[in-house]
């Protein structure tokens, strides 16, 4: 509720409490109207019983009751004539005995119809009652009180009539009324006007600060009332004037310092990013170095070993010819030599006999050929050593993608076979017809090599838990539009979800500790994405194994040579 209304409706409220103070006013004038009515009926049968006591005993001694009655009669009469007031007197058995009326003298009391007179005779309590009858259609008031003799004695009950009274005072209660009510609209006009000025000389200056405080509230901080009142909402509207220009003045500094902390956030969110961009590309050269390191070293010993073994391989191997050439005539001239001897000397026989020369004839081929199989065994690991090192091939060119999964096989056969924790692993090959692709081949095959070696670690671990009874790699390939992929899977125990996300970043490994550096499939990744423009891939779900798919253009794409380009700069 608005202050206006407030003083309005206390103004109003002091009006209605006026009106209500003249009704009970009013009121009270008819109780005491009614109370001197019972004052004047007390007195009357006061001297009425004093009068009837004092009679009655002196006409006890005369004997005569009728002079009695006449003497009440005439009382009543005199009195009537003095008070102006309708008077009568009953006895215990409600007969009238005196009345302004003398022909009702004698009758019995009919108009107290609920036996009011009655009541007041049997427990002496005074009672005011209405008589409405064809003469007083508007109803005439009466009261009772009891009618006693000097001793105390109740006797009877004089009833008076107190209407004049009562119409007097309603009179002068309607009249006071009636002057309370005007009383109380002139103040209610004048509560009205005079609350409506000090309502609207209050809220004027509080809607002012109440539309000035909204104002600050929405941001308009130059907001001021201009309030010269010498009151407490002068006091209020400078402490608001005061608290705006403090609001003001903090708000600017809180500016300032915003944007002198924005231009500092900035600076360090740019400081940040090229700490990142730095951190990502130590990393990646970290990689790139720890990798050319390694691939290098590898290169070289690879090449080295298969250098220093193919060249007395490869004199063996041409040396066998000879020596199986040689070893035939040898055999052809003991042949002779039985066929046109076949008795020779004891010394000779001795001799075939001990040195079982049937079994060494026999033999001797078999052991050339064994030999001759075991050279041509270490020139095709020689010549898969130099396929994987590519040192002397350049570095991006045309090559079999087959011939690399093949060369990476061999090298890994050791580890392919059975072993005394294990059966052998199975390797199925399911190659498509695929071209010769463009590519980094060595990279091409330490990818291969990565996968191989992970997908052989998978397995292991899963037989060990009993999970993989037969282990197995699968390796298919396939060409797909302007695409070579290859698909490495194994029957392992799978990669959970929660790591799929995190398998190609550096140092991340879920490999005991000693047992992996978390490098490789990142390198493979970079190899792919990076080198050649391709993608890489895990398709995995517990107890299903896991299967990379690799997705490489069969032709060199963009990204590849760039790669090209940076390498022959550098």
């Amino acid at each position: 509720m608005k202050i206006s209304q407030k003083l309005i409706s206390g103004i109003l409220g002091i009006a209605t409490l006026s009106v209500i103070t003249g009704a009970i006013n009013a009121h009270q004038q008819l109780k005491i109207a009614k109370y001197i009515a019972q004052q004047e009926a007390e007195e009357v049968a006061g001297l009425v019983g004093y009068f009837v006591s004092h009679e009655v005993d002196e006409y006890h001694e005369i004997g005569s009751r009728d002079k009695m009655l006449a003497e009440l009669q005439e009382h009543v009469i005199l009195l009537h004539k003095q008070r102006q007031r309708d008077l009568e007197i009953v006895d215990r058995n409600k007969i009238i005995l005196a009345d302004v009326v003398p022909e009702d003298i004698g009758t019995r009391l009919d108009h107290d119809r609920n036996n009011e007179v009655g009541k007041t005779i049997q427990d002496g309590i005074p009672r005011t009652y209405i008589e409405v009858s064809p003469e007083y259609p508007n109803g005439i008031r009466l009261i009772a009180v009891p009618f006693k003799t000097g001793k105390g004695e109740t006797i009877g009950a004089v009833i008076l009539e107190y209407t004049p009274l009562y119409k007097a005072a309603l009179v002068t209660a309607n009249k006071n009324i009636v002057a309370t009510s005007v009383i109380s609209l002139v103040c209610g006009i004048l509560a009205l006007l005079v609350g409506y000025l000090i309502s609207r000389s209050i809220s004027k200056p509080i809607k002012q600060l109440q539309q000035a405080v909204v104002n600050l509230a929405e941001g308009k901080l130059d907001t001021r009332v201009n309030i010269r009142s010498q009151d407490e909402i002068g006091e209020l509207a400078t402490s608001f004037n005061k608290m705006a220009d403090d609001l003001q003045y903090s708000r600017e500094k809180l500016i300032n310092a915003n944007e002198q902390l924005r231009d500092e956030i900035t600076e360090r969110q740019e400081a940040e990013a090229e700490l990142q961009q730095a951190l990502k590309d130590l990393q990646k050269t970290q990689i790139q170095l720890i990798q050319s390191e390694k691939m290098s070293s590898l290169g070289q010993l690879v090449a080295g070993v298969a250098h220093e073994i193919n060249n007395p391989v490869n004199f063996i191997y041409g040396n066998l010819e000879y020596a199986d050439d040689y070893t035939q005539q040898m055999l052809l001239l003991i042949k002779l030599y039985q066929k046109h001897y076949p008795y020779p000397e004891p010394e000779i026989q001795n001799a075939n006999q001990l040195n079982e020369i049937e079994y060494l004839i026999e033999d001797l081929p078999k052991m050339l050929t064994s030999m001759k199989m075991g050279a041509k065994r270490i020139r095709e690991i020689v010549l898969s050593l130099r396929i994987f090192s590519r040192l002397d091939e350049a570095e991006f060119k045309t090559a079999d993608l087959h011939e690399g999964i093949d060369s990476t096989l061999l090298i890994l056969q050791h580890r392919l076979k059975a072993q005394s924790n294990r059966p052998q692993i199975e390797v199925v090959k399911e190659y498509g017809k695929m071209p010769k692709i463009q590519c980094f081949a060595g990279q091409m095959n330490q990818v291969f090599m990565n996968l191989l070696a992970n997908a052989i670690d998978a397995l292991e671990e899963a037989f060990q838990k009993e999970l993989c009874p037969n282990p197995l790699i699968r390796i298919s390939s396939e060409q797909v539009n302007e695409n070579a992929v290859i698909r490495i899977a194994d029957n392992g125990s799978g990669i959970p979800k929660a790591i799929q996300s995190r398998l190609f970043d550096p140092f991340f490994t879920t490999k005991a500790v000693g047992k992996g550096t978390g490098m490789g499939l990142s390198i493979s990744y970079q190899i792919i994405t990076e080198r050649h423009g391709g993608s890489l891939e895990c398709i995995s779900s517990p107890r299903q194994g896991a299967e990379f798919v690799i997705a490489i253009p069969i032709r060199a794409g963009k990204l590849a040579q760039s790669s090209i380009s940076d390498r022959i700069i550098g």
